[in-house]
This record gives C-alpha cells, structure tokens and sequence, in this order.
C-alpha cells in the first residue's frame, strides 16, 4: 500500500538546494559580469549619468544588506559632499576587504572648492581605489529626471575628466560636443 500524499496531481515539486558551496561575492572577471559594472556610494550622485558616460552597467546603490552576492564595481560614484564621501569611504573599505579597488569618480554638485572634510576623507580614500576622476559640476545634471535624455556637456575640463576616466577603464574615447568660438 502506498504512502498518503498531499500533493495534489498538477502541483509543482520544489526540490531541496543542491549543498554547493557558493562564493557570496562575484569576482571580476566571472561569467556572470558584464564588463562595467558602475555602482553610487549613495543616491542621487550621478550614477546612471556616470554609467552612460562609460558605456556601463549601472548597478544603484552599492549597498551590503541586500540578499544574493554582493557585486563588485569596477566604478563607484560619490559626490563631493562630506556625507556622500563619508559613505564612500564606508563601502571603499567593505570593497577593499573583499579585494576590490575601483575607479573612484567624485561628481561636483557646484561651482567652487568642495569642502575642506570631503578634500580631508578623499585623501584617506586613495590607497583604496585605482584611481581619482573629478567631474566637474554639470547645471543640466541638477535638473535632470532621466541621464538618458542628457547631451553631456561639451566644457574642456568635461572633456578631460570624461576621457581620463574612460582610459582608466580602458575604453575607447567617447565622442563629445565640441565647443565652437565665434
């Protein structure tokens, strides 16, 4: 005589999770990665913007309380406020330990100096990331909903952070709007 079941005929069976040990951090270069990964130390920094601008993934938030492995970015966003760098410095040491060292690109939020505590904490930053690109502050950003609209700005200084962060991540050079002098 069998067994009762209470598995009614059309009832999908889940099986038990094979016991493979899995690794929680996606290394670079693993198969699931797509080749840039460009993560904000918080929100509303630049990220998608950043990630247009490097023809990048753009994974939001870095942040170490969701479930699933954690991803590593190859480029982490921060603005230049103290809070901003101050939680740039918390997920930069977190990357660290995991072994990671991204390209740090550090957005302008206005004209002028950023301040002497975001200058202090950038510099305690440097032996934890590949290297420093500042973007200069962008007034078309401030205002945008949606990076994908954007024409990115045709600015020297633009340009140069643009192109110095793209050779840092080995990328060709973008295209950008040229300045015309009358």
């Amino acid at each position: 005589m069998s067994e009762p079941t209470t598995q009614e005929p059309d009832d999908e069976v889940i099986q038990p999770a094979s016991p493979v040990k899995a690794d929680p951090v996606m290394q670079p270069g693993s198969a699931e990665r797509v080749p840039l990964v460009v993560a904000g130390a918080s929100g509303g920094v630049g990220t998608s913007a950043v990630a247009r601008l490097l023809d990048g993934r753009d994974a939001g938030v870095w942040r170490t309380d969701n479930l699933g492995p954690l991803i590593m970015p190859d480029v982490l966003v921060a603005g230049v406020s103290v809070q901003s760098m101050t939680r740039a410095r918390r997920a930069l040491t977190m990357l660290s330990l995991l072994g990671g060292r991204p390209l740090l690109i550090v957005v302008g939020d206005g004209r002028g100096r950023a301040p002497a505590d975001s200058r202090a904490l950038l510099t305690l930053l440097g032996p934890l990331v590949q290297d420093v690109v500042h973007l200069p502050y962008t007034r078309a950003w401030r205002n945008c909903t949606s990076p994908y609209g954007l024409t990115p700005p045709s600015g020297r200084a633009f340009r140069r952070a643009v192109t110095r962060a793209r050779e840092a991540c080995a990328l060709p050079p973008l295209a950008l709007p040229t300045i015309r002098r009358r």
